[in-house]
């Protein structure tokens, strides 16, 4: 894509740079893991000198730790990049949980301390249960 001269923002789908957490969440990260990633990152950024942006979910208990955020960093750091930390919206009591508000807090201050843009994207909707994913799961 960064040989197409094409003019587009990337977007990339992260939630975690600890290949054994991303491949428990994102099963692929097996076949094609970060270090293929970062590698395909830095050359879109060599050739289009265009900022990556980082979609992220923080979750309880999976990727809500401080080394979490500082692996974040440590991987973000080759490239002017955007981090946009995303509310999960339950939609049950299983594995997946948002994180609590300190987790994100953490982020949020670890990132900018960094140096890296960051905005927390807010569920709407969670209240009477229509934020996104929630309304399609309802009977």
């Amino acid at each position: 894509m960064a040989d197409d001269n094409i003019k587009f923002k990337l977007a990339v789908s992260l939630h975690s740079v600890i290949d054994e957490v991303r491949t428990s969440i994102m099963p692929f990260n097996a076949t094609f893991p970060l270090s293929d990633l970062r590698e395909a990152l830095q050359y879109w950024y060599a050739k289009t000198k265009n900022r990556i942006t980082y979609e992220y979910v923080v979750w309880d208990g999976i990727n809500d730790q401080r080394k979490d955020v500082n692996a974040l960093v440590g991987f973000c750091k080759f490239a002017p990049s955007k981090v946009n930390l995303i509310e999960y919206n339950p939609i049950d009591d299983g594995e997946f949980q948002q994180a609590d508000s300190k987790a994100l807090d953490m982020y949020v201050n670890i990132l900018e301390t960094n140096n890296i843009t960051v905005t927390v994207r807010r569920s709407r909707g969670k209240d009477i249960d229509v934020a996104c994913g929630q309304l399609a799961n309802k009977s």
